[in-house]
């Protein structure tokens, strides 16, 4: 008997990790050949329709109205991140939950902390089943909540195989200087502040900071650049992907100081490339980043600059570790990442059934 399986990919469009791994995920879920199971996304209005027709459409913006109208019982619906908005059915339906990261524990505070970590847990509760990024996260979970006989599986994220598409030079990239690179949301947590002041140590180099630039600590950012940047520090604001494989092809290294990442997509993106990578210790890199990555001691600019020093004193793109690092990286693919939740999903399914 077909079972009806809703996932949700809400964050498809949005250009932060959610919506990275829902732009992998959602095509080759779709497909997958996975007998008795019919698929319904819920995705951004704009983009209903783009997987095939074989698949019903929930719109993240009418997502009731389209739920009542589909009038089909969903047998498992999947909540692939925790802050998702809707999540229906009714107690026949397995609700599996997908937790990313606690980091609200260490960048909220006061009520706005209190209410995400009642929150988490009210969802958490709810779920019939939980899933974790990283076994870091799952571990962070299980120190701060007590799930019972809950216990969350680890399906590691994938890194999409980009290396031999199309490459631009970014417009910002001007003359032939070495360069440094460095991506993700400018927040604090992403501690990039201290790459700033490191540059002075690196007088032929430039460092680019790539990414959404929303944020109220980007201002704090662009006044430290101006004060300490030497000139020779930009911060890009959000890039495309071809600049950004770009970017990894043709940067010196890869700078990653992050304090909190659930996972840590940018580090294996930059081996995909033969990258030299340089990590903070914190959260779940050195669990992702293996001991393929240089990692961040000291935090002191000349203590910064002598790790990457030391680093690049021996790395090579075509050399042993480089390869090393690229292979290690092709470890985390989506096509696994797909496969282990089709496994997930017909295990959970077999219960109805009992």
């Amino acid at each position: 008997m077909t079972k009806n399986v809703l996932v949700d990919f809400s964050h498809l469009a949005d250009l932060n990790g959610f919506g990275e791994i829902a732009r992998n995920y959602a095509p080759l879920l779709a497909k997958a050949d996975v007998p008795d199971i019919h698929l319904i996304y819920i995705v951004p209005d704009h983009l209903v329709g783009q997987f095939g027709t074989h698949i019903d459409y929930i719109r993240r913006n009418h997502k009731r109205d389209d739920l009542k109208k589909l009038d089909k019982h969903i047998d498992l619906w999947h909540a692939t991140d925790q802050q998702f908005h809707l999540r229906g059915g009714d107690s026949h339906t397995i609700q599996l939950l997908t937790v990313h990261d606690l980091n609200f524990l260490r960048e909220k505070s006061g009520l706005h902390r209190w209410r995400h970590i009642v929150q988490l847990w009210w969802r958490m509760r709810r779920s019939d089943h939980l899933t974790c990024i990283s076994q870091y996260a799952k571990n962070d979970v299980m120190q701060h909540y007590n799930l019972g006989a809950k216990v969350p599986d680890v399906i590691y994220n994938g890194i999409a195989s980009h290396e031999d598409e199309p490459q631009q030079r970014p417009a910002f990239v001007t003359g032939n200087e070495p360069f440094f690179f460095t991506i993700g949301q400018i927040r604090e947590k992403k501690n990039f502040q201290t790459l700033v002041p490191m540059m002075h140590h690196f007088p032929t180099h430039k460092l680019y900071i790539c990414g959404d630039d929303h944020f109220a600590f980007a201002q704090k950012l662009r006044r430290l650049i101006d004060e300490k940047g030497e000139g020779r520090v930009v911060m890009t604001g959000k890039i495309r992907d071809e600049e950004k494989r770009w970017l990894y092809a043709h940067t010196q290294a890869f700078l990653f100081p992050s304090r909190l990442e659930g996972f840590g997509i940018p580090v294996l993106e930059a081996m995909r490339f033969r990258c030299k990578v340089f990590s903070s210790r914190f959260s779940s890199l050195p669990e992702v980043c293996a001991n393929h990555a240089s990692y961040f001691d000291d935090y002191a600019p000349e203590a910064m600059a002598a790790t990457i020093k030391q680093g690049l004193s021996t790395w090579q793109s075509d050399g042993e570790a480089a390869i090393a690092a690229q292979r290690y990286s092709q470890g985390f693919s989506y096509e696994r990442y797909t496969q282990q939740y089709i496994s997930l999903y017909v295990r959970l399914l077999k219960d109805i059934d009992k």
